[in-house]
């Protein structure tokens, strides 16, 4: 898939009436520590709180999407603060897989193979431009 179509598709997500933040914020947290259990010590126990800090950048990367240097300096300092945290490539991957199913979730009838894709590429340049999975392939070098 091109560029241009998975970020349009990534938008289109954002954009959809069926993108509640706040319901899904908390549907990927109990994925992903269902997924990574081990994760789950490395963030803080306010669900509150985390879950208003990836509100937050979530809001930030949708809003960047059309900057690719505002979206790269989002993501290199989101990549320095989870690296402090000892996050692994393995960790990101958990959030990955988890983050895709919790939109298959909210999206329901919406999400299809063709969204799950552009997720899915979207999330590995995440990914790498927060210097994680540097030897993954579905991601290409800009958004």
């Amino acid at each position: 898939m091109d560029t241009t179509t998975y970020k349009a598709l990534v938008l289109r997500s954002f954009e959809s009436e069926r993108m509640d933040l706040e319901a899904f914020i908390p549907v990927f947290y109990k994925n992903f520590f269902e997924l990574r259990p081990e994760v789950r010590a490395i963030f803080p126990t306010d669900t509150e709180r985390l879950e208003a800090k990836l509100l937050a950048s979530l809001t930030h990367i949708a809003e960047a999407l059309e900057s690719n240097e505002r979206l790269d300096g989002i993501l290199r300092e989101l990549g320095r603060k989870h690296r402090n945290m000892q996050i692994s490539d393995r960790h990101f991957e958990g959030f990955i897989e988890s983050f895709t199913s919790s939109l298959a979730t909210i999206f329901g009838p919406e999400w299809d193979d063709e969204t799950n894709a552009a997720w899915t590429q979207f999330l590995h340049f995440v990914a790498k431009r927060m210097n994680f999975l540097a030897s993954s392939s579905p991601a290409e070098s800009t958004p």
